[in-house]
């Protein structure tokens, strides 16, 4: 399956999940719910299967500068492929499960302004956030485990702390409830989370 994974297009290392859009869409102010702690089916690079993940919010790390690049469907490898860029990072609700959301803001060029515009009419609802797992636990089946003064019960990976690397549109995602989370590994090592990614590909890497 490992290699399944590289062959569709993932970067082993890099975990990625889908959301729907549960922002708003104030065409001044679009806010996106960039990821929460609903289960998610992440491809795990350890373990070399498809695995449920926790990804809890109070452990999301951001980048210095305090933004990070909004892609075209996880495409990192153009300057083309950056439409924006997302900052105000803020720790949320989303249906029953805490969430993280962020404020979406798209770059003056052609092509990133008939994005917004999508988002803006309510064609594109979907999302997917990349990132990077710095410290995650995995809990086998039968087992139970206290985190944070929470009970989780295996077979689960719970992630305590995660870099956000980029936040993808994405035609389709996964995520009910924050079609913008999923990751995947870059050319430097990092993870980024995704699911699944633009070809149709359900598949969330790790």
């Amino acid at each position: 399956m490992r290699q399944t994974m590289i062959d569709a297009g993932m970067v082993p290392g890099i975990t990625v999940r889908a959301i729907t859009n549960r922002a708003t869409t104030d065409p001044e102010s679009i806010r996106w719910t960039l990821a929460t702690e609903q289960l998610a089916t992440v491809f795990d690079w350890e373990l070399g299967d498809l695995v449920q993940e926790v990804l809890l919010m109070d452990g999301m790390v951001v980048p210095e500068n305090g933004q990070v690049p909004l892609l075209d469907c996880h495409s990192r490898w153009s300057c083309e492929d950056q439409m924006g860029s997302v900052i105000d990072f803020k720790q949320t609700i989303s249906g029953a499960f805490a969430a993280t959301d962020g404020l979406v803001r798209f770059a003056a060029d052609e092509k990133s302004q008939r994005t917004k515009q999508k988002v803006v009419d309510g064609h594109l609802t979907d999302g997917s956030a990349g990132y990077r797992v710095l410290r995650s636990v995995w809990i086998p089946e039968g087992t139970e485990a206290i985190i944070r003064n929470r009970s989780f019960k295996g077979p689960l990976k719970v992630t305590m702390e995660w870099a956000i690397k980029e936040f993808s549109l994405t035609p389709i995602g996964a995520d009910s409830l924050a079609k913008v989370r999923g990751l995947y590994v870059g050319p430097f090592g990092e993870t980024t989370a995704i699911m699944p990614d633009c070809r149709g590909t359900t598949l969330r890497a790790r």
